[in-house]
């Protein structure tokens, strides 16, 4: 065999592989794939009821709707009620005032939980007074927001004008 032959032999492309598996392990343990998904879906749930709490305050400072009582309410769940933004039928309810177009007007339609799964789903209550919009974060990195939002819930996001409806 020619001795000025040019190329790698087996054992220094084994070499090579199994650095490159070595760092790539090394960069996914890093960025930890699942808990950067588990953060964007807790960042859609801060969003959604950031717009829900603003959608439900413009509408009760325009008269836009009246808060129902929501005692044994088994469809106020973002899992078990509807996205529709008409009152009775939505998993928020209230009652639209005659002439009015209540939620309609803030919202096109109810947001729901990104995975909408049991314990990640959405909750409303109300007392006819006031309100609480409910969700579960998973990020470990969020729980210091579940426990000093205020509310008496320490395992969740609390938001709305009574937080100790749920």
């Amino acid at each position: 065999m020619p001795k000025n032959q040019k190329g790698f032999t087996l054992v220094e492309l084994l070499v090579v592989i199994a650095i490159i598996g070595i760092l790539a392990g090394v960069v996914l343990i890093a960025i930890n794939p699942a808990q950067l998904l588990m953060k964007a879906r807790d960042s859609q749930r801060l969003q959604d009821m950031d717009a829900l709490n603003k959608a439900i305050g413009l509408a009760l400072a325009d008269n836009e709707i009246l808060l129902s009582d929501t005692d044994g309410c088994g469809t106020c769940t973002s899992i078990t009620g509807a996205q529709t933004v008409e009152g009775a039928n939505g998993w928020i309810k209230f009652t639209i005032p005659n002439g009015k177009i209540g939620l309609n007007k803030y919202l096109p339609m109810l947001p729901i939980d990104p995975t909408n799964t049991d314990p990640y789903f959405y909750t409303y209550a109300s007392d006819a007074q006031n309100y609480e919009l409910n969700a579960v974060l998973e990020s470990v990195d969020n729980a210091t927001k579940m426990s000093t939002d205020g509310g008496n819930a320490a395992g969740v996001f609390e938001l709305g004008t009574l937080l100790s409806l749920q």
